[in-house]
């Protein structure tokens, strides 16, 4: 049995947002692992197979349904074709690369160090805020 030619797909990291395509639902981070004209492979919580989702990159919005799923991974079906260039330059209003509380946590630092199991250290932290007066 001859199948349909699989549309090209570009390997991708890209950090996005879902939502499930209602005016007040949640928003999650999510991360944009490979992606095609007809669909994408998503990285993160899958909202379930069947369910209605809007991916967002920048200004760039992709609504669609999910078609699989597994382990940390799911697939998703767009509705409509997706422009795959103008995803991948997609920047616009604060970009997922780069959350608020990470800006926050570049400059007027106090580190603090911690082991972790494997005997690791692991730093991060904290802008302290000015004494009141």
């Amino acid at each position: 049995m001859d199948l349909p030619p699989r549309a090209k797909r570009s390997n991708v990291f890209m950090d996005a947002h879902l939502n499930l395509g209602e005016p007040f639902s949640a928003t999650q981070i999510v991360r944009i692992r490979d992606i095609s004209e007809g669909g994408a492979r998503i990285q993160g919580k899958s909202p379930g197979i069947g369910a209605r989702i809007v991916v967002t990159r920048g200004e760039t919005a992709m609504p669609g349904r999910v078609v699989w799923t597994a382990d940390r991974h799911f697939g998703m079906a767009f509705d409509e074709p997706v422009d795959i260039e103008a995803v991948l330059k997609a920047t616009g209003r604060k970009s997922p690369d780069r959350p608020v509380y990470a800006a926050a946590l570049t400059s007027g630092l106090t580190h603090f160090q911690r082991y972790t199991p494997r005997g690791r250290t692991a730093s991060f932290g904290l802008r302290l805020a000015e004494p009141t007066r």
